[in-house]
């Protein structure tokens, strides 16, 4: 691991601003309502079941995208299953050779209105949560496992979150259970809340930790052998982020750009080979728990970044702008931001491989451990390639 940080390290160069590759064309393309009869990507968000759709590598080879979605057909009365669902939302998953856009499997599962997710764990393996349920399949998709994820309806907000560490060795599962909030904080401050975390083989779903807390994990995501997550301290800026061990101690993650005693606002995922990104305050790195950064860039005063993946050893980055509208009514600001292009860079080097133009308001992309980059923009899957 040090040996080859010490070599990215050599060959990284640090550019200070962003450069816009040529605009990329696609090696594939698939119109998912056409094929399929998926809704629009960029559909109005008016309830929490549009907001379950996505893209994912399950493999260099193969592609998943899922989307729920209302029955076509009037649901047969029925009771609830596993999931929490009868049968009025379903998950319709397909599954692409990623190098030519050829259907592979398509399978449909019952959920509820409130959670849906999938997951790439290893080797062609992934999750699939449908309400209240964890499903583990192969890589041939057989169910391997289940596991409930049962409420205790006790507290006034209470919820599962679920999240694979970039190795695809954990699954993380954090029951969140928020008590009290502040009456008279204008963010409803939450004052008292509960965090309990297990950790599975992904496996089989085994547990192989748990551990709680007295705190609220307002953002977190799985890292390897740890949560990254916002600062659940008093002590700590609460836009600082950190590493949440298995044993329930916190340290904050900071970039070299900003400290606790000058901090600024900023975010922060986990990638392969225990690397971190960290982007805000004019500036993206990408760093180890200890050690020099691999990769930097400044971005500028006109485009923002607003989110970043990471596959083998590729990096996306969104980039977006950003303005601020008035509600005519009420005249209340309302930040607006709007996707303008992913650019995909190599590990070892500042300049983009290749960069997309986006064209809709929510954009879904994921990145291969090749560096193939899967964009549904709208209702379009397009598949892109460095080597292409």
């Amino acid at each position: 691991m040090k040996a080859w940080i010490k070599a990215m390290a050599l060959l990284t160069l640090c550019c200070p601003v962003s450069v816009i590759a040529q605009s990329a064309q696609p090696k594939w393309r698939v119109d998912l309502r056409e094929r399929y009869e998926f809704q629009a990507f960029d559909r109005t968000i008016n309830f929490r079941w549009t907001l379950h759709q996505g893209v994912l590598f399950l493999s260099p080879d193969r592609l998943l995208v899922y989307q729920v979605n209302r029955s076509r057909g009037p649901a047969k009365l029925s009771a609830r299953d596993a999931s929490g669902g009868s049968g009025n939302f379903i998950l319709e998953i397909k599954v692409l050779n990623a190098q030519d856009g050829a259907e592979i499997k398509s399978f449909q599962l019952t959920t509820n209105a409130e959670f849906s997710k999938v997951l790439a764990t290893r080797a062609g393996r992934f999750i699939v949560r449908t309400g209240d349920v964890l499903y583990l399949y192969s890589a041939d998709f057989a169910r391997l496992a289940s596991r409930s994820l049962p409420l205790q309806r006790q507290a006034p907000e209470e919820g599962w979150q679920i999240g694979v560490s970039p190795s695809g060795d954990e699954v993380q599962l954090v029951h969140q259970q928020i008590l009290k909030r502040s009456a008279i904080s204008p963010s409803s401050r939450v004052e008292k809340a509960q965090a309990d975390i297990e950790i599975l083989s992904a496996d089989n779903l085994q547990t192989i930790k748990t551990f709680s807390l007295p705190w609220f994990l307002a953002a977190w995501s799985a890292a390897d052998h740890a949560l990254l997550s916002s600062s659940p301290t008093t002590w700590a800026p609460a836009a600082t982020f950190g590493l949440l061990g298995f044993d329930g101690q916190w340290s904050a993650l900071m970039p070299d750009w900003t400290s606790a005693e000058h901090p600024c606002a900023y975010q922060a995922v986990a990638l392969e080979h225990q690397l971190f990104a960290a982007f805000g305050c004019g500036n993206l790195s990408v760093f180890p728990r200890t050690g020099e950064k691999l990769f930097s860039i400044k971005t500028g005063t006109k485009e923002f970044v607003g989110s970043v993946l990471g596959g083998g050893d590729y990096l996306a980055i969104q980039w977006e702008r950003r303005s601020v509208r008035h509600d005519t009514a009420t005249n209340t600001p309302i930040a607006m931001a709007q996707p303008l292009r992913l650019d995909l860079y190599g590990l070892r080097s500042s300049q983009p491989l290749l960069s997309v133009a986006l064209h809709h308001g929510n954009i879904y992309y994921a990145v291969s451990q090749n560096g193939a980059l899967a964009v549904v923009d709208g209702t379009s899957l397009e598949l892109f390639s460095p080597t292409h």
